[in-house]
């Protein structure tokens, strides 16, 4: 089972590989790294309540979204945005102002969690 600590660290190290991927110009990457950061930070907090929904891998990705819209329905929006992009750059993989608004929709996720909790994925 994972922490709170081993997921945040986790995700913050997958959050600044993405920014660095991006400067790459590595799109299909960044989107890749994103989701990561997003689901380790979902963990992170979710282990707070008892949960750690990686593991059931088969379960893990919906119950991750389920969880934080439930908890942080503000996000949702941003969350949809989030994966959408992401399975369009994992096909596609040469926009990078897609690449770009996958980090965007990834930092107003993490600052989201912040604002609202008080744990820091910077």
């Amino acid at each position: 089972m994972g922490s709170l600590e081993h997921h945040r660290r986790l995700s913050k190290e997958k959050k600044d590989a993405a920014f660095e991927e991006y400067e790459k110009k590595r799109y299909t990457v960044v989107g890749d790294l994103a989701i990561k950061a997003v689901e380790q930070a979902i963990e992170a907090l979710a282990s707070l309540d008892g949960l750690h929904f990686h593991t059931s891998p088969r379960s893990a990705h919906a119950d991750r979204i389920s969880w934080v819209k439930r908890k942080f329905p503000e996000l949702s929006g941003y969350v949809d945005m989030l994966w959408g992009a992401y399975g369009m750059l994992g096909y596609e993989g040469v926009d990078g102002e897609r690449a770009g608004k996958v980090l965007e929709a990834m930092e107003v996720i993490l600052n989201g969690f912040e604002e609202k909790t008080g744990v820091r994925f910077k």
